[in-house]
């Protein structure tokens, strides 16, 4: 996909661009467990934009730092031993959270292969996004997708031994399913599926709570028949009676059960980190982010009939029931985990608000209506259309009702690329394996299985994750 602007790159090169390898800890923070200095690192100096993707301007940097860790292989000679890069997400995770498989690879194929991670430009110990954007990079096409992809292909072929190459990427980084001769396998997990779709179909994250809210649909329906779950929904279908339930909410919030689940998507919202206070909306909107937090977690799902059932009864027994399970889901929530430290969150919106949002936004009414459309969400996109629009500048009616973007200087956003929204052809020498990882990406996995029906002989490729 990449290739072309991967080659130039190589040429100019060299092994004095790279910093290491030194030794270094397999874990970055202490909560992922115990560590040793068995893995190496390194600091690849790129540069700022590759050829035919960004220009630097002279007063720009020219250069960017990215940082990989590796453990070698132990179990014969690492400069002849095969390769697999486990390559994180988000967009903007750093690939911290990624430490633990990677070890556990490691050791579970008796440490025979070389294997390899990295944090993209823009995040983690990598140069990261500051103020400053424009004064410092120039053309912010310089941390698009289009870019990490090229900084990988980049080092793989020009700092690895050249042997077999297996490429597993998580999330957004199904993008990186490039052409280099060393990949001959890909695994590309949370599958972001939409590449050469027409607009209506493509997976813009404006569009997240209409995506959403089909697949939960699709759990609703299956859950009926369920024959615990139609004995105790036996006058009344679960749907029907979560449907009653939003209007029964709406119309009395101060009712006992409307304030509980206010109080507790509020407890969510505090571990979730959402930009607005679901005190501020009406109990249906909290009773969908509750219903989306529990879809979110495969050990969790189950609980979904059972609290629509105590909701719709709340009784005294059903109060105390439901009191406990949110504090549960608070705490469960509002764990923070180190990694949060290294995710880059003007990463995430730059590359979201430049690929990922549709245009000219819409209205903010108009977001509302869709997750009001659904029956659960991870939370609703609304609340970015603002943050989109002062991201963006873009000049449209929905965004000029905001007026958010009457700032010195440019937006923070670049142009799609030509590559963007595109199909790459599975390279003839390589082998591709599909994940629909239905734990971590309920919305990916529907869309993508759909998808790939269509187009079983196209690497499908995008730039959003869950």
């Amino acid at each position: 996909m990449v290739v072309a602007h991967a080659s130039a790159a190589s040429n100019s090169t060299s092994n004095t661009d790279l910093r290491g390898w030194y030794p270094c800890s397999d874990y970055t923070f202490s909560d992922e467990g115990s560590s040793s200095e068995d893995a190496e690192c390194a600091m690849y100096n790129a540069p700022m934009c590759y050829p035919g993707i960004c220009e630097t301007p002279t007063s720009a940097n020219s250069n960017v730092d990215i940082f990989f860790k590796h453990p070698p292989a132990t179990n014969g000679n690492p400069e002849t031993a095969p390769h697999v890069w486990l390559l994180q997400g988000g967009p903007g995770s750093s690939s911290t959270a990624l430490e633990v498989d990677m070890v556990t690879l490691h050791s579970q194929l008796e440490g025979a292969v070389n294997v390899y991670t990295m944090d993209h430009r823009g995040t983690g110990r990598s140069t990261l996004l500051d103020p400053n954007l424009h004064k410092k990079y120039g053309d912010l096409a310089s941390f698009s997708v289009t870019t990490a992809a090229t900084d990988l292909v980049t080092f793989i072929s020009t700092f690895t031994n050249g042997a077999n190459t297996t490429v597993y990427g998580a999330s957004y980084d199904t993008i990186l399913a490039l052409a280099p001769l060393e990949v001959t396998g890909y695994v590309l997990d949370g599958i972001a599926t939409s590449s050469g779709a027409p607009g209506d179909e493509f997976l813009y994250m404006s569009k997240r709570d209409i995506d959403f809210g089909e697949v939960g649909d699709a759990l609703l329906s299956l859950r009926e028949q369920d024959i615990e779950v139609k004995a105790r929904f036996e006058h009344k279908s679960l749907n029907r009676t979560l449907d009653e339930l939003f209007q029964q909410f709406d119309k009395d919030p101060n009712a006992t059960c409307a304030s509980l689940i206010t109080n507790v998507a509020m407890g969510e919202v505090e571990g979730e980190a959402p930009t607005e206070d679901m005190g501020d909306y009406p109990p249906s909107y909290s009773l969908r982010l509750v219903l989306g937090s529990l879809f979110k977690h495969t050990y969790l799902r189950t609980l979904i009939p059972p609290v629509i059932y105590r909701l719709q009864r709340c009784e005294p027994e059903d109060v105390d029931v439901l009191s406990q399970f949110g504090t549960a889901l608070g705490l469960l929530s509002s764990g923070k985990s180190q990694d949060d430290a290294f995710h880059s969150t003007v990463l995430y919106s730059l590359i979201i608000f430049s690929e990922k949002w549709e245009t000219p936004s819409l209205f903010v009414s108009h977001l509302r209506a869709r997750y009001e459309s659904t029956k659960m969400s991870d939370g609703g996109v609304y609340p970015m259309d603002a943050l989109y629009c002062a991201f963006s500048k873009e000049k449209s009616a929905a965004c000029d009702e905001l007026n958010v973007g009457n700032y010195d200087g440019d937006g923070i956003v670049y142009k799609p690329d030509q590559y963007w929204n595109k199909t790459a052809a599975i390279p003839s020498q390589a082998s591709l394996r599909l994940m629909l990882n239905r734990k971590h990406c309920p919305v990916l996995y529907l869309d993508s299985a759909e998808d790939f029906n269509t187009y079983t002989k196209q690497l499908q490729t995008c730039a959003l994750g869950s």
